[in-house]
């Protein structure tokens, strides 16, 4: 059996793949598309573009390095089979959406049975391995937090209990965790009974097969600390995840629970759960890894101890709150309390940490949506804090974080041309905070935001201002290396730039771009999720083929996750070297170059000398060219 691809399609001799040293027979090209066009994925829930009978009659089959491309009536990739070990058998099936690659099965082993399965761009990150052919996933590679909730929702939607033994924690992978005893039995005891809750969450009925995963609940992943109760360990975790899930005429909320991170995969310890009013705080309260201890400062005023114990209760409760309404009345309520612990500290260092614990605790409350009244109550406090002078520190502690919220609020509200005006009121704000607090060390951050906003409006030499204001006189502020790095940016046009990068896959492999002289350099720092990404890398691909002895490219991916940029360029065939270093936009080669928007382009000549620090798309072709001329000897004159 071969997975529901038709007989024609890998038989030796009348294969898509020709027996006649891989050239293709013209007379069959119908056929040929005809029989691509048949392959259907083995997993579901795959998107791909399916063309109607009409458009199949104007696609294509086109030869490609070991197959065959079958396009649309524009020339847009839907299929590639390939023969990638030239033993004359298809061992590649590629699937395309709007001429992207989202879905790939693959025969590694020469059974002719798809053993591996992988997912790519819009469609995800998942890689998942057959061992055994029954056509099912028994292992994944590669599985986002999002993607397993997706695959726990299919598996209860199908009743299919061997997938969700799939994304269920091994024991094997429990022990690997390195827990401590306690924690190590909560979670044991936890696996003993996933598959009976299982069982017992598909006789309940609640999903139908009708249902369609929708989107991934969570706030953000925790880290359960090495050394906490015997753990040996750094464990990454989401406590109360779950999943949306369509189902008729209705979204449900379904409750995963704690998932786990083992490697590239994140697990689940328990069945999941539909999610009711009956069982709303019991699913809340189910949690493995998180515990409430304070996080505010330790202190030594009168009822100190006693206001400590409260705050925690309140955390707890703000954590197992299932209403807005009920998170905003809980956050103003320890707002209360932190003023008035503040206002019965012991001395003016314990009184300045409490009040920093309440303006964090408000903001973040503010950002989350939960506490609409935040904003107002710390412009009260600002107001109270101005009219003492020695309160000028916490004054600008609260009035940078209170105008920063407020910012993003103003972004986030405005439509049409409204951002315009907000932007304006930021940039006034900047500057009154500079002006008001200069030697505050938050001075630093709102000066290299100012800066930032100056290049966006063309102002280099306001933006270099700030930028050499903030090094000389923050030096060890975290802004600071940005700044260095803009400034480096801004200055290095007709000079050499230093530069270094690590090459993304291989282990210690770094690129100099000082030893590159000879060569005309392309310095592109680029993500996969930029505006315009595929155009970009297309217009690059046409200058690399162009001047292949005379030009070299250079990507810099600031993706977050390496697995993403590895994707992208595999997808998009993209021959130069990539650059990737942990950080994204906050990495080591962006902050050494002070890069804040992408794509960024430099041009260096073969002289080793920068000819361009910001070069758009539609330059980039004439500063290329012009750059090769002035390297190429001239042609001899006619006599």
């Amino acid at each position: 059996m071969l997975n529901r691809i038709p007989k024609l399609a890998v038989c030796a001799g009348t294969c898509l793949l020709c027996a006649q040293g891989g050239v293709f027979a013209q007379s069959a090209a119908k056929s040929q598309v005809e029989i691509a066009l048949q392959y259907k994925p083995l997993q579901e829930g795959i998107e791909y573009s399916i063309p109607s009978e009409e458009d199949a009659a104007n696609c294509k089959a086109r030869k490609i390095d070991g197959g065959l491309r079958i396009v649309d009536g524009n020339g847009m990739t839907l299929r590639e089979i390939l023969d990638t070990d030239a033993d004359k058998v298809v061992d590649q099936w590629r699937y395309f959406q709007n001429g992207l690659e989202v879905y790939r099965e693959l025969d590694t082993n020469a059974d002719k049975k798809k053993d591996q399965f992988h997912w790519f761009n819009m469609a995800g990150t998942r890689m998942g391995v057959d061992a055994d052919g029954d056509e099912k996933i028994e292992e994944w590679k590669v599985l986002s937090a999002q993607e397993l909730t997706a695959e726990v929702a299919l598996a209860l939607a199908n009743g299919d209990s061997a997938r969700f033994e799939a994304v269920l924690l091994t024991p094997e992978e429990l022990k690997g965790l390195g827990l401590g005893e306690e924690k190590y039995e909560q979670i044991k005891n936890k696996l003993l009974k996933a598959r009976e809750n299982f069982a017992a969450a598909l006789e309940n009925g609640q999903v139908t097969s009708a249902a369609k995963w929708m989107q991934f609940n969570g706030t953000r992943p925790s880290a359960y600390p090495a050394g906490t109760d015997g753990s040996e360990k750094d464990v990454e975790f989401y406590e109360n995840a779950a999943a949306v899930i369509h189902d008729g005429d209705k979204d449900i909320e379904l409750a995963v629970g704690t998932i786990i991170r083992v490697g590239k995969v994140w697990k689940v310890i328990d069945a999941p759960i539909v999610q009711t009013a009956e069982n709303i705080n019991d699913i809340a309260s189910n949690n493995v890894f998180i515990t409430f201890p304070t996080n505010a400062p330790a202190a030594g005023g009168e009822g100190t101890a006693q206001s400590s114990d409260e705050l925690n209760k309140l955390d707890e409760q703000i954590n197992a709150a299932q209403t807005v309404d009920e998170m905003t009345t809980l956050h103003a309520k320890r707002a209360d309390l932190l003023e008035g612990m503040a206002k019965n500290a012991a001395g003016a260092e314990e009184r300045e940490q409490w009040i920093r614990a309440l303006v964090d605790g408000v903001i973040s409350a503010v950002q989350q949506g939960v506490y609409p009244d935040g904003l107002e109550r710390m412009r009260a406090l600002l107001e109270t804090l101005t009219e003492n002078e020695e309160d000028k520190p916490l004054a600008s502690y609260v009035q940078f974080r209170l105008m920063s919220s407020e910012y993003s609020q103003a972004m986030m509200k405005s439509s049409g041309t409204g951002w315009l005006q907000v932007r304006t009121k930021w940039l006034e704000d900047l500057t009154a905070f500079i002006a008001a607090y200069p030697d505050s060390p938050d001075a630093a951050e709102a000066m290299l935001q100012l800066a930032m906003e100056n290049e966006n409006d063309g102002e280099v030499e306001k933006a270099l201002g700030l930028y050499s204001e903030i090094i000389t006189k923050f030096p060890e502020s975290g802004s600071t290396a940005k700044a260095q790095g803009a400034k480096t940016r801004l200055e290095c046009v007709g000079k050499p730039l230093a530069f270094t990068a690590l090459v993304m896959g291989q282990e210690g492999k770094q690129v100099n771009l000082a030893s590159l002289k000879g060569r005309v350099v392309i310095l592109h720092f680029w993500a996969s999720w930029m505006g315009d990404a595929v155009r970009e890398m297309d217009n690059l691909k046409a200058i690399a083929a162009k001047y292949q002895k005379e030009v070299l490219v250079l990507g810099v991916n600031l993706d977050d996750e390496e697995e993403n940029a590895k994707q992208f360029v595999e997808t998009n065939r993209m021959s130069w070297y990539q650059m990737h270093e942990k950080g994204g936009m906050e990495s080591r080669p962006a902050t050494a170059l002070g890069i804040f928007n992408v794509p960024t382009v430099f041009v260096i000549g073969a002289d080793g000398n920068v000819i361009s620090n910001n070069v758009m798309s539609s330059e980039l072709a004439q500063i290329v060219s012009e750059a090769v001329k002035a390297v190429k000897p001239a042609a001899p004159a006619e006599k």
